[in-house]
């Protein structure tokens, strides 16, 4: 596709925002989404084959820069990632957990904001700090990858603290 015709498709995408009356996002939103299309190990562009959704649309959402997808997107992304659609309206409709909701601690640093040091965590730092549980929660942590294991969290530590 050219220059043009993204542009054009990204035009679409926004018209249909406002037909649909649109959403206001969190900043969570983009962070999630990016989150569940990276366990599925898509790219923006195999995401956009899948949805119908243009890469650089889902890209300026996972980025923040689009705050406000249709119902419609939301729905077919959370259909194409194979997750509940409750769980990505959930950024947008920020509500504390029933008593008998478990959610992933991935899933808990997405949708609140923290504070550390008296200072809320920026955008960048909660994605570092999501990098770093899901490093712990992957690795295989035996004899004969901890040290390659222990490697790697101190480098995602480090990027974490240039974040905050």
């Amino acid at each position: 596709m050219n220059e043009d015709m993204l542009k054009d498709v990204d035009m679409l995408d926004e018209k249909e925002e406002e037909a649909e009356g649109g959403l206001t996002v969190s900043d969570n939103f983009g962070i999630m989404l990016k989150h569940y299309r990276k366990i599925k190990n898509l790219s923006l562009k195999e995401l956009e084959n899948l949805c119908g959704v243009s890469a650089s649309y889902i890209n300026r959402l996972e980025r923040g820069e689009r705050r406000s997808p249709s119902i419609s997107v939301i729905l077919r992304l959370a259909g194409v990632l194979d997750i509940s659609s409750s769980v990505l309206l959930a950024a947008i409709n920020i509500k504390e957990p029933q008593a008998s909701e478990k959610i992933t601690l991935s899933e808990l640093l997405i949708k609140h904001e923290f504070l550390l040091n008296g200072e809320e965590l920026s955008r960048e730092a909660k994605e570092k700090l999501l990098k770093i549980v899901e490093h712990i929660a992957q690795c295989q942590w035996n004899s004969d990858t901890k040290v390659r294991d222990i490697f790697v969290l101190a480098e995602l530590i480090d990027q974490f603290k240039l974040a905050v």
